[in-house]
């Protein structure tokens, strides 16, 4: 049987077992997908070389792995940061797939970043896959953070005297079981024309919320899974199959 696993910490609102596990049978893919809290990578590792066939990567270690790596994908060295391990030969080769479902996610919510000024809220690495994401298109694109560290790099204090086109959440504040918290005030959100959350669980965020919006990040999750599941199994996965896989959802 090929194994495969998530490892982070605090991982008991995931669903990528859910999806992968899915994903697998709907394919006749001898194979299982567990969560693995990890508090010593050095030593997950050792043992990820014979135990698994791959992994994925979640907060706090999508940067932290990088040193652990014998490949780093062209993307994944731009974004500084893994979150899609494959193991072949006891070697480890890191991909990032969050760019592609974070696009993907973009699009399947109409939501148009061509020549607008975008926020993320965090610095982590979720953060920054967000920020170069939408270099490509945005007019301007910053980082929040505690502290302003530069010109793209802002407090949440200057946020207040932003108008905004597009702001998003890529910290964990509003995840559950912490689902009344919001990450910003509600002068920051009348200031804002879009929103979307990479939270989804809950489904609306407090965030979310106060914007009647529904624009969480199941759609990332299940479309950077899906591309996962690709360069493990070196397949193509047909969209029929991702629709099954939203449906799960529904």
């Amino acid at each position: 049987m090929l194994k495969y696993c998530l490892i982070g910490k605090k991982l008991g609102h995931s669903f990528s077992n859910k999806i992968h596990n899915f994903v697998f049978k709907e394919l006749g893919i001898v194979a299982s997908y567990e969560l693995v809290e990890v508090d010593d990578l050095t030593s997950f590792i050792k043992e990820a070389k014979t135990k698994y066939q791959g992994f994925n990567v979640t907060i706090p270690y999508k940067e932290e792995i990088l040193p652990y790596l014998d490949y780093i994908s062209d993307e994944a060295k731009v974004l500084k940061n893994v979150n899609t391990v494959k193991v072949i030969n006891n070697k480890l080769y890191g991909y990032n797939t969050d760019s592609y479902g974070f696009r993907g996610m973009l699009n399947q919510y109409n939501i148009d970043y061509n020549n607008k000024e975008c926020y993320i809220l965090g610095s982590g690495g979720a953060a920054k896959t967000c920020y170069y994401s939408l270099l490509d298109k945005a007019k301007a694109v910053y980082l929040v953070s505690r502290n302003k560290k530069s010109e793209t790099i802002i407090s949440y204090d200057d946020l207040n005297k932003r108008n905004i086109d597009l702001l998003v959440n890529a910290t964990p504040v509003g995840m559950y079981p912490n689902i009344l918290d919001c990450p910003v005030n509600e002068e920051v959100l009348n200031n804002t024309k879009e929103v979307v959350d990479l939270i989804y669980n809950p489904r609306q965020t407090s965030f979310l919320k106060k914007k009647n919006s529904y624009n969480n990040g199941l759609t990332m999750l299940i479309l950077q899974a899906i591309k996962a599941d690709e360069i493990w199994l070196d397949c193509k996965i047909d969209q029929s199959l991702i629709t099954k896989v939203g449906d799960l959802f529904e």
